[in-house]
């Protein structure tokens, strides 16, 4: 439900959204950038804030906002430029979630999109172009990077078994999935995964018997261990314990 909510509150908030059209990408769902973006990031190392919001730029002395103005505090050589855009996020994650191998992923939940409107020698004014949830005291700032959604999805060809990707999680940590949902599985750039790629999920109940389909997904955009992807048709609801499984053999 709050997926179809951010779908359109977005569509109004955002002058030009970029959308993947085609039925063969998002199944019966609309989808915009803005709506993907806006899915918990999974990470394995806890990021270093450079730039933090230091609070909203308001009388009522309130910790968050979903739009107006907010506060960040200057430090030097921080590189700030009036017009230059940011994407606020902080982590959901306990710090025990990271291992020294990285085996672990955190759960960063990406708060909006700011843009920096005026500088002095000390702070930094920012307009909240679009909240996902609200900006808040603390959070990170990190460069903005306009992203585009696939148009087009690969082939779908036969499962490869052998490759076998965790599930992850979705917005506010969800880990149970329907059709239009958009989520992380574990694989990346680093593993040879682009935009537009297709993926199988099935259910393995560890009783010596087939693998049970469950779902297909597309990937809508990638990052180097992990992949959001939006679920494009299913015969059962997504759950904890399934796996993915790419759509990339021909025979």
């Amino acid at each position: 439900m709050r997926n179809r909510v951010i779908v359109a509150a977005f569509a109004t908030l955002i002058a030009a959204p970029v959308y993947a059209q085609s039925t063969e990408v998002t199944g019966q769902w609309t989808l915009n950038a803005a709506m993907v973006m806006c899915t918990d990031l999974p990470v394995t190392t806890r990021p270093v804030p450079r730039l933090v919001v230091a609070g909203p730029h308001v009388t009522d002395g309130r910790h968050a906002m979903t739009g107006g103005l907010i506060v960040i505090n200057r430090s030097p050589e921080d590189g700030l430029a009036i017009g230059q855009r940011y994407v606020a996020q902080r982590m959901r994650s306990d710090k025990m979630m990271f291992s020294p191998k990285n085996e672990g992923f955190g759960d960063l939940r990406v708060a909006g999109v700011v843009t920096v409107r005026a500088i002095d020698e000390n702070n930094a004014l920012a307009s909240v172009d679009f909240a996902c949830d609200s900006v808040e005291i603390g959070d990170m700032l990190e460069p903005y990077a306009e992203r585009s959604l696939p148009s087009v999805a690969m082939p779908s060809m036969k499962p490869e078994f052998t490759d076998r990707a965790k599930i992850l999680f979705g917005i506010d940590n969800r880990v149970m999935f329907g059709t239009g949902d958009v989520f992380s599985i574990e694989r990346g750039t680093v593993h040879g995964v682009t935009p537009g790629a297709r993926y199988a999920i099935y259910r393995d109940f560890h009783n010596n018997l087939p693998l049970v389909y469950v779902a297909d997904v597309v990937v809508m955009t990638v990052e180097a261990l992990t992949s959001r992807v939006v679920v494009t048709q299913m015969a059962d609801s997504i759950e904890p314990g399934d796996i993915a499984v790419p759509r990339t053999r021909t025979q």
